[in-house]
């Protein structure tokens, strides 16, 4: 990463820079406030002016201030730097996309011009539109588009010498030598955007003849389904301001959603909802209500989005529609208001099967479905409070509750990812004696890195000012003191283990008193190694 990054973090005030987001309070030293990612009741986000970082204990986020607007404006850390530098008139030079991306980019702006141009002179496609009751303004504000030739599309392309690149996005086909035929020939064009506004591809609506319903553009390096949500950007400021999501299955019924002023759903494109689309939307709300079809389908999409949402600390609320309704149809058949009241009435996914239980609906399958949703909750906490009151509302020892829970592959991956207290004092030894190791450098597991970065930061452990100050004199007596320090909060059971760690730290140490090279550090990786 460009030198320049680091010459505008010390040009930037955190404090100034969080405080035009948030309002912060004193506390001591720091500054406190309710974490803005994830849902925070009382301050457990606290930003240090004196270290220039942030980080929440809630949530475990943390950085500095490009970090922080990287993460609130859901956009890079790069783009997040570009920002802030224009922001504070900061000189910063960043590479930008490659050549080729940037042309892509321009020329798919462009064609979703064209279409959109070739929709107001498409009689059927209009009427098609207008008999779903999507109005003018809704179509102009979605870029809605029609594609009626092939062969102007190409010629468009030949004028802006972007044929060649633009095939590349597989949005055309080669059918010949010098002829291409349009993925999307005779469909309605849905543009779809990333969370930074630009168009990455497209969707495609066939409104008559024969083939799939719904096609989308192919994946590419700009478009990746599983890091898209339809109506995400369009939508943006009203997910901050409202804190919730409407996740429909859609395109049409996030249009038709907007335009009755629900301007905060999002749908998926046409791929079930994954872990980067529940992270994606983590960072802007703490409510996900689930609007999916009514059908059996629906209902399936629905149990298989929630672990994701789980995972990422989001409250999850399915809406349960009429069998046969999507959003879309319920809104024109009931109307706007009775949507919002659904809505407004649906339970979380533990309050609704809570009820069921209390009912004696089905009562077995609620207390497996339970446990199962349980164990996906990023907040270890609010899950054992849940099992508490499943457990005196069935009379069920939570330690049976427990033990039914579901173990993820991805939990049970990071209880392998977990770093050993052995791993923990020879890491932190070495840092602390050899504070100029690079980390990128050492290659470490992402937990590994993790834990090494909270003890330059000081973020979970206060590293006491004797071992900070200490000469680089006597090598030997130096990790000695360190690890006395170090023996402050080990539990007696595992004080014996800091003797192998000691001597083979020590004997690291004394081969490479002149620098440590990464290459010397693989031997006392073991499972620090990535």
């Amino acid at each position: 990463m460009p030198s320049d990054i680091d010459e505008l973090r010390r040009e930037l005030d955190i404090v100034d820079v969080v405080s035009d987001y948030i309002r912060l309070e004193r506390a001591g030293n720091n500054y406190k406030a309710n974490c803005p990612f994830h849902p925070d009741k009382t301050p457990s986000f606290y930003v240090s002016p004196s270290r220039q970082i942030f980080k929440c204990f809630g949530c475990g986020v943390g950085g500095d201030a490009i970090k922080f607007v990287s993460l609130y404006e859901n956009v890079s850390y790069i783009e997040a730097a570009r920002q802030l530098a224009k922001r504070y008139g900061v000189k910063l030079t960043i590479r930008e996309e490659s050549p080729e991306n940037k042309k892509v980019y321009e020329v798919l702006e462009q064609v979703a011009e064209f279409y959109h141009s070739k929709l107001r002179e498409d009689r059927k496609a209009l009427d098609y539109l207008r008999d779903r009751g999507i109005d003018s303004s809704t179509i102009k504000k979605f870029h809605l588009g029609y594609s009626s030739s092939s062969e102007e599309l190409t010629q468009l392309l030949k004028d802006l010498n972007a044929l060649e690149i633009y095939a590349r996005t597989g949005n055309v086909i080669q059918i010949d030598e010098g002829k291409y035929r349009d993925l999307f020939r005779n469909r309605l064009i849905i543009p779809i955007r990333d969370s930074r506004g630009r168009v990455v591809g497209f969707g495609g609506r066939l409104i008559s003849g024969e083939g799939p319903k719904y096609i989308n553009s192919p994946e590419s390096d700009i478009f990746k389904k599983r890091e898209l949500l339809y109506g995400f950007y369009e939508g943006l400021n009203y997910l901050r301001e409202l804190k919730s999501a409407l996740l429909v299955e859609g395109y049409f019924d996030v249009i038709a959603l907007h335009q009755e002023g629900l301007r905060n759903a999002v749908a998926t494109l046409g791929t079930s909802l994954g872990k980067e689309h529940a992270s994606l939307l983590s960072r802007v709300v703490e409510k996900v209500y689930l609007l999916f079809d009514g059908d059996e389908a629906g209902r399936k999409a629905m149990r298989l989005a929630i672990p994701h949402l789980l995972k990422e600390g989001l409250e999850v609320y399915p809406v349960f529609l009429p069998e046969g309704l999507d959003p879309h149809d319920f809104i024109l058949k009931e109307g706007k208001t009775a949507l919002k009241e659904v809505i407004e009435s649906s339970p979380d996914i533990f309050g609704l099967l809570r009820e069921k239980i209390v009912k004696g609906y089905d009562v077995e399958s609620s207390v497996k479905d339970f446990t199962y949703y349980v164990s996906f909750m990023k907040d270890e906490i609010k899950a054992y409070t849940l099992l508490s009151e499943l457990s005196k509302l069935t009379r069920i020892p939570i330690e049976v509750l427990s033990a039914k829970m579901y173990r993820t592959p991805e939990r049970s991956q990071e209880a392998e990812d977990k770093l050993s207290f052995t791993e923990k004092v020879f890491l932190k030894g070495l840092l602390e004696l050899r504070p100029e190791i690079d980390l990128e450098e050492l290659n470490l597991s992402v937990k590994a890195k993790e834990y090494a970065q909270s003890i330059i930061n000081e973020e979970y452990y206060h590293i006491p000012e004797d071992i900070l100050n200490l000469k680089t004199g006597d090598i030997e007596k130096e990790f000695e003191a360190s690890l006395q320090k170090l023996k402050i909060d080990i539990p007696k059971e595992e004080l014996t283990e800091t003797v192998g760690v000691r001597e083979s730290v020590k004997e690291f140490i004394r081969k490479h008193k002149g620098g440590i090279k990464p290459s010397s550090v693989r031997k006392w990786r073991g499972k620090l190694e990535s």
